[in-house]
């Protein structure tokens, strides 16, 4: 496939998946960053069974349709041209590593901290499970990896029950904390599992009501492990303290019209949360009053994933299902005013779903604040505590009016803005100290080239591309 270009972003890479892609992610550990991760959901044809007896009754059960999948691993090479998709050799940039047969992934995430001295991720299927996989150098003279399973915990109570394993988030992407996962499922439920670090072994801690319908995505607040969002098909955004048995919410949002399926804690700015939904907006969020959003950006599609960059929190990826993917620019964040939108990859042919920041060094490049930690990078955390906070207002609201279809909501009072707060971004003066720690002038924003990896569903594409800032 042709190299195109829309705005800003090329396309480096094509692959086809074979089945229905819709989750991708990239390995965050240091030696293993080159590895990419994709999962696949594909519903099996209906049963064709020719030896049938005639006379059965026509009233019998039709077969049931299983969800298959396939977990697909990449390695990356360091040394991908920006001209072209292949080296000398002709070798793609993306080399597949492995493919696995499974049941359908419906999301998966990379612990950020090793386990057993390896990569650990973690998936979440169709058959109400999460799977524990480590991450292996190939055997004898093959290159790259292979992913080796390491434990599996089941959510359903009984087998016999369909359930599905909707979404999972690790709790340490910021603090060495314990091992956790949260996920949500079909039931809308949200699961709390705890991962020894010596056997790892998975057990569950806690299990509660969430959701009237799907529990679409659940994740940590990075800041405050103890502290979990979810979204649901029934409109709700959620917050619990896990510390407690969750018979009730810290608060319930209705500011989204219409089902929550994607939140994301920021790791690297506190206090900042952003979550997307089906009513095709993405609200960034100050989580020390979450009675309203800080902004609200339409998108142009159902808001399936989001990502904030993993070196600096200040751009935002969004998969928008049928409106491809958008990178948004958070580094000033005022009320009232949408995020502008500075790119824009729009080369898939199907349901945008996953989508990823390639964290390879070498690759991948800081934009405005060095990774290594100095004391101007905490003025993005002091400029954030120096917001106002308007305390007036409540979110605790009865039940969406909305159908579990793509209907929106009716007779909902319009979202209350308090006065203008804006979350200001780094001043010149840390850009220039910054120098000497990043040996690049990160104050100049041009010819940096970020490598993202994304997939869509019908098309079973995973592509390969970059964003030019």
């Amino acid at each position: 496939m042709e190299c195109n270009t829309t705005n800003n972003t090329e396309q480096v890479q094509y692959v086809d998946t074979e089945y229905s892609a819709d989750s991708v992610e990239w390995c965050p550990i240091d030696g293993f960053k080159d590895v990419l991760a994709c999962g696949t959901y594909q519903l099996e044809d209906a049963a064709q069974d020719s030896n049938q007896d005639e006379n059965s009754s026509s009233s019998q059960s039709q077969p049931h349709r299983r969800r298959l999948g396939k977990l697909f691993l990449f390695t990356l090479h360091a040394d991908i041209s920006s001209e072209s998709a292949s080296d000398a050799t002709g070798n793609k940039p993306l080399q597949e590593n492995q493919a696995l047969e499974m049941p359908a992934i419906l999301d998966m995430k990379w612990c950020c901290q090793s386990i057993s001295d390896r990569p650990c991720l973690a998936v979440a299927n169709a058959e109400g499970q999460v799977i524990l996989y480590s991450t292996l150098p190939n055997d004898g003279n093959r290159e790259g990896y292979r992913l080796e399973q390491l434990s599996s915990h089941s959510i359903v109570p009984s087998p016999d029950e369909q359930c599905l394993a909707l979404s999972l988030d690790w709790a340490n992407a910021k603090w060495n904390s314990p091992s956790q996962i949260v996920v949500s499922d079909s039931k809308g439920k949200l699961n709390l599992l705890d991962v020894t670090s010596d056997t790892v072994a998975v057990t569950s801690l806690l299990q509660w009501d969430a959701h009237g319908f799907e529990a679409w995505i659940a994740a940590f607040d990075y800041w405050q492990p103890s502290i979990v969002y979810s979204g649901g098909d029934d409109c709700r955004f959620k917050g619990w303290d896990v510390r407690t048995p969750c018979y009730k919410p810290t608060f319930v949002s209705k500011s989204h019209q219409m089902g929550v399926c994607s939140i994301q804690s920021n790791v690297n700015r506190e206090h900042l949360l952003a979550t997307g939904s089906y009513d095709e907006n993405i609200l960034v969020w100050d989580t020390r009053q979450m009675r309203q959003p800080l902004s609200e950006t339409p998108i142009g599609g159902g808001v399936w994933r989001l990502k904030w960059h993993p070196k600096h929190g200040r751009l935002l990826l969004a998969a928008a299902m049928h409106n491809g993917f958008h990178i948004l620019d958070c580094d000033t964040i005022t009320e009232n005013e949408s995020q502008p939108i500075v790119a824009s990859y729009m080369e898939h042919k199907s349901l945008a779903y996953g989508v990823d920041w390639c964290r390879q060094d070498g690759i991948t490049s800081n934009y405005g604040i060095p990774s290594n930690k100095t004391d101007d990078t905490d003025q993005l955390q002091d400029a954030l505590s120096q917001c106002s906070v308007d305390d007036s207002g409540d979110t605790s609201g009865a039940a969406c009016n909305a159908s579990k279809t793509t209907q929106r909501r009716t007779g909902d009072e319009p979202i209350q803005v308090s006065p203008k707060r804006t979350v200001p971004s780094v001043d010149a003066s840390v850009l220039q100290r910054t120098k000497a720690n990043n040996e690049t002038d990160i104050s100049a924003k041009t010819d940096i080239e970020e490598f993202l990896a994304s997939c869509s569903f019908y098309d079973h594409s995973l592509h390969l591309w970059k964003f030019k800032h």
